[in-house]
């Protein structure tokens, strides 16, 4: 039995607890269907999913940039803005919306020419010929040291493999050995999906992929094999046209890989053109993968698992295992799970969460996508795009809580060179404003910022609002008074300044409130004014300036008055319709019983406040959420989303409502999830990460209710409830290394009914902020001391 320390500390468990840290099957992958039985490795910018062929082994390569279009298509990219302004036709979409309650945008929308998309790099190949007599086979991906590995017997010949990637020195990692002789082993470099079609040559012991998007303007991309055969002298003759040989014989072979594009989002500015253009990446890929190839293989691995574990471990948690469930392979776990659920299963889907984040999110790569950094297609759904009306949003859901703010970087970055310097011209352009930044819902690597060409899905600006709630999490997480300056607060600021731009008078209801004239929920709807949605949003936008205003150093007070001015009459988007729900669109119009699997009416629930903030939690407004999310569904209904079934149990957790919220976590597990724990769209590819990552958000709010706002009134208390919503099979767990608004961390334990009864925090990060107390379920203060 393993015990963390401190269920330890705590006292014995009722009920077995076993670390559910890692992946594993006692059967290889599937080629066929890569996405959904391989395992991902990533070091953030590189991706690498193995098969675990027994002799003629495949592995997906991915690089984080790898896109079509933009630029590298056609030096006429705009990012989708017009050529001349549409803003002039603004008034008359607002005077026709407020005298009708409903509308259209038609003259602000767009096509996206050039728009491009993300794609696969290669695959690898390691064939060793046909093996005979295989047996006792197993591959295994830990978690808290990011290594995959597999081993099969072949006769008396046993055959072991390993594979990382790593984040210190650049490069993914594949290692071959036997305790006897290894057979020989022909490597190789292929793509027979894109075109045009990559040259492959072999240099020594090298193999080189070089290939470019589109003819003499494409992107350029190279990817290198480096083979390395410990003890030798690496000949320069393992060439045998674009392969490398190793001939019988050898006790073991590694390769490393390194990959890179000529993207650079620093030159996707004014300044440079909007080129997106850097360097030819020949010579540095060349030189990173020369310098790990000198290095041994003990040393690249020790590297990149001490990088790794130090920040996978800084947040634990510990479910009990009733089942036995870590005995079994969690490919069949998965296959088989069904409700009312497995402790187990579940604590390896939030390791795993927080895994793929730290994967696919590392300072100097790009932000997770859509599918986070791992495709196989040519042509994934959706483009792997960079989705913004919930999608990147889920993928960033709980990381600042879980330990892993430090690797939102690539997120500030993106945001900063791709979306703001496009979205200041396309404010411009179609909002005819020249303060602030935005963008809309679909969003490529090159600053695509203006609309597309249908409304529902087209027709949101509230994206940067929405990012600006993650700036505000992550400043009062960390409490990083520097990140916020120099870092946060001008794109928060960049937001509000637009916002501040658009707001009018309603005059619709003619009530003196600040109203968004035009506005479409996401995806859902008609357009409108006063979508509650978007009113939640720039509320917070607005509260957060003027809460964090002395950390933020703004010494422009005509801003900060504006702000306040009219945040005094802004709408805050929450309204109860007449059959008790909380309205979606300030008219009275939902519909009893629509199943759309969109919440954007409950964002100002979860992951937003400003529903709890402005009324607080009396029975009125809970009731309210309460009646919206039975309305809504189980997620089922629309599209059999997992990222809708997991928003849905992150709202009812903070409803205090157990079995809901674990009905539906269960439910989006059961319906969702793949044998290797990657979520599908609707129960089978396309794979969409935001899953995945808003998984973890909603078992932590499952754990926890840490309410924005009262962290930033210093002299007041901020209550902090413990365990809202625990779930009776998660009885006897614990928790190490939960941040806290404000700062500070809380760890805590629980009993076999899911109350916690111990529990201790760390305030030495904390600041002179508000003071903490605590409560666990029922109300009852327990002292964290």
């Amino acid at each position: 039995m393993l015990v963390s320390g401190l269920s330890a500390a705590f006292g014995a468990l009722a009920l077995p607890i076993a670390a559910a840290k890692s992946l594993w099957s006692d059967s290889p992958g599937n080629y066929s269907s890569i996405i959904t039985t391989a395992f991902p490795l990533g070091n953030g910018r590189l991706g690498a999913m193995p098969i675990g062929s027994y002799d003629k082994e495949i592995v997906n390569l991915n690089v984080d940039s790898l896109w079509r279009g933009g630029p590298f298509e056609s030096p006429t990219y705009s990012g989708g803005n017009p050529n001349i302004s549409k803003a002039g036709a603004l008034p008359g979409i607002r005077e026709w919306i407020f005298q009708n309650g409903t509308g259209n945008v038609s003259a602000l929308l767009g096509e996206f020419p050039y728009y491009g998309s993300y794609q696969v790099l290669a695959n690898l190949t390691i064939d060793m010929g046909g093996l005979s007599n295989v047996n006792g086979y197993r591959r295994n991906l830990d978690l808290e040291s990011a290594v995959y590995s597999d081993h099969f017997s072949t006769g008396d010949n046993y055959i072991e493999r390993e594979a990382f990637c790593s984040y210190p020195d650049n490069v993914c990692v594949y290692r071959l050995g036997s305790n006897f002789s290894l057979p020989a082993i022909t490597f190789g470099l292929e793509n027979q999906l894109t075109s045009p079609t990559p040259n492959v040559s072999c240099h020594g012991n090298s193999i080189s992929l070089c290939g470019q998007t589109y003819p003499s303007i494409g992107m350029i991309y190279n990817a290198r094999v480096t083979v390395v055969v410990p003890g030798a002298q690496n000949p320069s003759d393992l060439c045998s046209s674009s392969t490398v040989k190793i001939p019988e014989g050898e006790k073991e072979v590694f390769l490393v890989f390194a990959a890179e594009t000529n993207y650079d989002a620093s030159n996707g500015n004014t300044e440079a053109s909007f080129s997106f253009k850097g360097e030819n990446p020949y010579m540095s890929v060349l030189k990173t993968a020369t310098d790990a190839a000198k290095k041994s293989y003990s040393a690249l691995k020790s590297s990149h698992v001490k990088d790794f574990k130090e920040v996978f471990g800084k947040f634990t948690l510990t479910l009990p295992d009733p089942n036995g469930s870590a005995d079994q392979p969690t490919t069949e776990l998965l296959s088989s799970y069904t409700q009312p659920g497995d402790p187990y299963v579940e604590n390896l889907l939030l390791d795993f969460g927080r895994y793929l984040f730290i994967s696919s999110s590392r300072p100097g790569s790009l932000p997770p996508n859509l599918q986070g950094l791992w495709t196989e297609s040519y042509s994934p759904a959706w483009s792997g795009d960079y989705h913004a009306n919930i999608n990147l949003q889920m993928n960033h859901w709980a990381v600042d809580q879980t330990g892993l703010g430090d690797l939102t970087e690539p997120l500030w970055t993106y945001m900063a060179e791709t979306w703001m310097p496009r979205g200041a011209e396309t404010a411009e352009l179609l909002y005819g404003t020249s303060e602030g930044w935005v963008t809309h819902d679909e969003m490529n690597t090159f600053g695509h910022t203006a609309m597309k060409n249908v409304a529902q899905w087209a027709d949101y600006p509230a994206t940067n609002a929405w990012m600006s709630h993650h700036v505000w999490d992550h400043y009062d997480y960390s409490q990083d008074v520097s990140w916020y300056r120099q870092t946060g607060y001008p794109i928060l600021k960049g937001a509000a300044q637009f916002w501040l731009s658009q707001l009018v008078q309603d005059e619709y209801f003619k009530d003196g409130t600040l109203v968004v004239n035009p506005c479409n929920s996401p995806e859902h709807g008609p357009t409108t004014f006063g979508c509650t949605h978007y009113q939640q949003l720039i509320w917070e936008v607005f509260d957060h300036v003027l809460r964090g205003w002395e950390a933020s150093g703004d010494d422009d007070t005509s801003f900060k008055d504006a702000i306040s001015a009219k945040f005094s009459t802004l709408d805050p988007g929450i309204h109860i319709g007449w059959w008790g729900q909380i309205q979606e669109w300030k008219l009275d119009i939902d519909v009893k019983n629509d199943t759309h699997r969109h919440l954007s009416n409950l964002y100002g629930w979860y992951p937003g406040y400003a529903i709890s903030s402005v009324h607080g939690f009396n029975k009125t407004i809970t009731d309210a959420v309460e009646t919206t999310l039975y309305s809504r569904g189980t997620g089922v209904e629309d599209s059999n989303t997992g990222w809708g079934k997991v928003w849905r149990s992150a709202c009812w957790g903070l409803l205090n409502n157990t079995d809901e919220a674990y009905s539906e976590l269960s439910l989006a597990i059961q319906n969702n999830f793949a044998d290797n724990g990657l979520d599908m769209y609707g129960g089978t590819p396309p794979f969409q990460i935001d899953a995945n990552f808003g998984l973890v958000g909603a078992m932590i709010s499952m754990l926890v209710r840490d309410l924005d706002r009262a962290s930033a009134d210093a002299g007041k208390v901020q209550s902090v409830l413990l365990g809202p919503a625990i779930p009776a099979a998660w009885g006897g767990g614990s928790v190490e290394g939960l941040r806290l608004r404000g700062g500070g961390v809380v760890s805590f334990h629980w009993d076999d009914d899911g109350v916690v009864d111990s529990c201790r925090v760390d305030t030495s990060e904390r600041g002179s902020g508000s003071q903490l107390e605590f409560f666990v379920s029922g109300g009852k203060a327990i002292d964290c001391s």
